[in-house]
């Protein structure tokens, strides 16, 4: 079994539809593969025998001081794994691999927002270093927070 952590090329944006249901979420879809083309949007790819299994981006700019600050604060997303191949460590690499991305970038913060229901995102956020909250709200999706982490 060959695993490795691979940047999103955008010809193979269609693969992600392994990981995740792009023709049930065909807005998001269509949003994500924007967010791409723009530059703004770099995701990476875990793969296990070049099947697409999880994926987790780095936004530069969101015209939000809580997530990103021009060249200080980078904003982690779309961290999704296939769902059965869940609580295997995947994540945590993920997020291990991104915040090695954004150190090489030349970033000291990174920064995410989680629901607060979705409590195995939350624990590892916690646990890989994102401790400081930076706002507590409330969105279509319900309560949520925005988590700071510096980079070390």
């Amino acid at each position: 079994m060959k695993t490795a952590i691979i940047k999103l090329n955008i010809a193979d944006y269609s693969k992600c539809s392994n990981i995740w249901d792009m023709q049930r979420q065909s807005d998001l879809a269509v949003k994500f593969q924007n967010e791409l083309k723009s530059g703004n949007h770099t995701t990476y790819i875990f793969t296990i025998d070049d099947e697409f299994i999880g994926e987790i981006s780095l936004i530069k700019e969101m015209n939000d001081k809580d997530y990103t600050i021009p060249g200080r604060r980078v904003f982690v997303s779309r961290l999704i794994v296939k769902y059965e191949y869940r609580r295997q460590g995947i994540g945590r690499k993920l997020v291990e691999f991104i915040t090695q991305k954004a150190k090489e970038e030349g970033y000291s913060e990174m920064s995410v927002g989680v629901d607060l229901v979705n409590y195995p995102a939350l624990r590892l956020y916690i646990e890989t270093g994102f401790d400081r909250i930076t706002y507590i709200g409330e969105d279509a999706q319900g309560e949520f927070l925005k988590l700071l982490k510096t980079i070390r």
